[in-house]
């Protein structure tokens, strides 16, 4: 398994490399990240991607590959395995003390933050693709992750800046942290070429 992420702040998802795949705001960013995590596992572009009826997106061409995709508003995560895999991450911020009672658990809440919990959660539920996410329990216990689920391993992150990541797999072969794409590798030649003007004219008025 290899992890992707990419910083897509104050970026225009238009000038994105891929077109997006879905009308989610942030999945162009996430295709253009998945071609580059493609390229750098497997050393080949972007293969054809189809979705199932039940929604989850998989390579026909190269069914050997499992990918899991992520983005917020800060962010875009990418997982890439031989085995299947989910991956979510969550900007940080503020939530109400009534909204998390009614999300969590105070066992829960013992041992994890809010939005570890929520990014476990959604891990897990894109890689088995069942359960309901509001009463799904995860707990730390002599400093593991249990899951609600037999079989399953979860990893949490903070390699992303102001972020919760988490992975969730079956073979519990997680690297050790996630790799960071350079945006301009995501972006089309022509906002390349914008961002590398702007930051020069930006030092040229310093």
């Amino acid at each position: 398994m290899r992890l992707y992420y990419a910083d897509i702040r104050g970026i225009d998802e238009n000038d994105a490399l891929y077109p997006s795949l879905s009308a989610n705001k942030g999945s162009a960013f996430g295709v253009s990240l998945l071609a580059a995590a493609y390229q750098d596992y497997a050393g080949a572009p972007l293969p054809k991607i189809v979705k199932l009826l039940t929604g989850k997106p998989l390579f026909p061409e190269r069914p050997e590959y499992h990918y899991s995709v992520s983005h917020s508003k800060t962010h875009v995560v990418v997982a890439l395995s031989k085995q299947p895999v989910g991956v979510d991450t969550e900007t940080h911020r503020s939530i109400k003390q009534t909204t998390i009672e009614k999300l969590t658990s105070p066992a829960e809440l013992a041992g994890l933050p809010v939005f570890d919990i929520w990014v476990l959660r959604e891990s897990l539920f894109k890689l088995t693709g069942k359960g309901d996410i509001r009463s799904m329990r995860f707990y730390k216990r002599n400093g593991k992750i249990v899951p609600p689920e037999d079989g399953v391993f979860c990893r949490l992150y903070s390699d992303i800046e102001g972020s919760s990541t988490a992975v969730a797999c079956y073979d519990g072969d997680f690297p050790d942290k996630i790799k960071k794409i350079p945006i301009e590798t995501l972006l089309k030649k022509d906002a390349v070429k914008r961002r590398a003007k702007k930051a020069k004219d930006k030092e040229k008025e310093n």
